[in-house]
């Protein structure tokens, strides 16, 4: 199914950006998700900053938002097969930037300008990787 993950501050607020994904289920809030991005694979290069090489973009779940149509705008409260049936129009993961293992020097930099911010960044727990 197409998920879209919608990248949020810390703490939630506006969008940062999004990312499309065929994923087999629906992310749940407090889960981690980790994306290494193909480019990054194929050539990862040492962060100048430091030296390391990561390949991860870090976030923790807030929240999962589906957006349903319905055929029509009738009650219908008919037995099961009676009457018309919706479908998924978006189905979106709320995800806000997070410090995990193997971060890239670009998503590290993030995390510390946010806590610059004064917003605090959550760290994966150790148990998690």
């Amino acid at each position: 199914m197409k998920v879209t993950l919608i990248v949020v501050p810390p703490g939630g607020g506006e969008a940062e950006y999004t990312l499309d994904f065929e994923l087999p289920a629906v992310p749940r809030e407090g889960e981690y998700i980790t994306v290494a991005r193909d480019d990054a694979l194929a050539d990862p290069k040492p962060d100048p900053q430091d030296g390391s090489i990561g390949i991860y973009e870090c976030f923790y779940v807030r929240r999962a938002w589906w957006d349903l149509r319905y055929p029509s705008s009738a009650p219908y409260a008919k037995g099961e097969g009676q009457g018309p049936v919706g479908s998924a129009y978006m189905i979106a993961v709320e995800a806000e930037t997070a410090r995990g293992p193997h971060m890239t020097g670009s998503h590290r930099r993030s995390c510390e300008t946010y806590e610059r911010r004064g917003l605090p960044v959550r760290t994966f727990d150790n148990s998690a990787y």
